[in-house]
């Protein structure tokens, strides 16, 4: 998500790392970084905040000292409103992530639509980039006309429950939570079983597979800056 696509949304961007100040502004310069990037010497904050990944070995002259991947949500109270961290530094998630579930949907650029005689359905996307390992924010509306339903858990093998499924070799997990459906009693069918009628929406989240990255020159100065210092 855009800086500006940001600040129209009312929400300022910063991050925080452990690098010395002296690498941040090399970086921020090399990449014209438009957002405050601020240096946590010594892993200080990390440690206050219990996000220090400590399976990092000390004698590890380049990662020693980083926190787990994240993003914090904080209002102008200094009140945190949502966050979202990953298990590995393999895995980050994406700022529009929590966005999308903070603010909901804006926009249906980054989507599909789908449209039946009974039902319109449109799957939609935070972002429409993302990298190796990220985690985006994704969103199902389904508005069935009337007198149209369809089903919920738990259900009959005999029936098919509603669900939505993404594969293919970039997707490493799917997480969407319908609500709960409600219980009817169909009387053509003689059965009572779970349905949504009306307007069915969820919000989830996409992760992307990760693969190793090529080896960047940078990392290399850095590691060495690093070492270095140590």
């Amino acid at each position: 998500m855009s800086l500006p696509r940001l600040k129209a949304l009312g929400i300022n961007a910063a991050s925080i790392t452990y690098d010395a100040r002296e690498v941040l502004n090399a970086f921020s310069n090399a990449h014209n970084i438009q957002y405050p990037m601020l240096s946590d010497a010594g892993s200080k904050v990390i440690r206050d905040f219990g996000i220090f990944n400590a399976n990092i070995p000390p004698d590890h002259p380049f990662l020693y000292g980083i926190p787990w991947p994240g993003e914090y949500l904080v209002s102008p109270d200094g009140t945190v409103r949502d966050k979202v961290f990953l298990p590995s530094f393999e895995h980050r998630p994406s700022a529009t992530e929590v966005i999308f579930r903070n603010r909901g949907v804006d926009n249906t650029e980054h989507g599909v639509e789908i449209k039946s005689s009974v039902l319109e359905a449109s799957i939609t996307l935070s972002t429409d980039r993302c990298f190796s390992g990220q985690e985006l924010g994704i969103a199902l509306d389904i508005n069935l006309k009337p007198g149209w339903h369809i089903y919920g858990k738990p259900l009959p093998s005999n029936y098919r429950v509603t669900e939505l499924i993404l594969f293919g070799p970039l997707v490493d997990h799917l997480l969407v939570e319908l609500l709960a459906p409600k219980p009817k009693l169909l009387t053509a069918l003689n059965e009572t079983l779970p349905i949504y009628e009306g307007g069915v929406h969820a919000i989830g989240k996409l992760g992307i597979r990760w693969s190793p990255p090529m080896p960047a020159p940078f990392l290399l100065k850095i590691a060495c800056y690093r070492a270095g210092r140590a």
